[in-house]
């Protein structure tokens, strides 16, 4: 094992899901793995785990990034602990305002039509 200094956290991200919205902003789902590794020699040591398990739940609900709002679903928290290790998985949900002077955006053109059908 690494020289590491417990209690610590490890952070890791898994496959970034991205969906546009038909409004002026885009979401970005962001799944998150954390595994928090306690002091296992303090007595007391599952109160720790158990505290750490607590405190992924209602207060980080929503972070304020600068003009971001970061949702966290409580839906999708799950806990489990394997050993001593206790690992945390959540789902960030990432809303960001599209700009609409951006150029791409002023490029953009829409088109209305009817498809004809091609087997008739």
């Amino acid at each position: 094992m690494q020289d590491i200094k417990l209690p610590c956290f490890f952070i890791t991200t898994l496959q970034i899901d991205e969906v546009a919205s038909l409004k002026d902003y885009y979401r970005r789902g962001i799944p998150f793995v954390i595994d928090y590794l306690p002091d296992d020699r303090k007595p007391n040591f599952m109160d720790d785990v158990y505290q750490v398990q607590d405190a992924f739940g209602l207060p980080l609900r929503q972070l304020t990034l600068g003009d971001r709002f970061l949702w966290i679903k409580n839906k999708t928290i799950t806990y489990d602990r394997e050993q001593k290790v206790l690992h945390v998985q959540f789902m960030m949900d990432i809303r960001q305002a599209l700009d609409p002077d951006d150029p791409d955006m002023q490029n953009m053109t829409l088109e209305e039509g009817v498809k004809e059908d091609e087997h008739e």
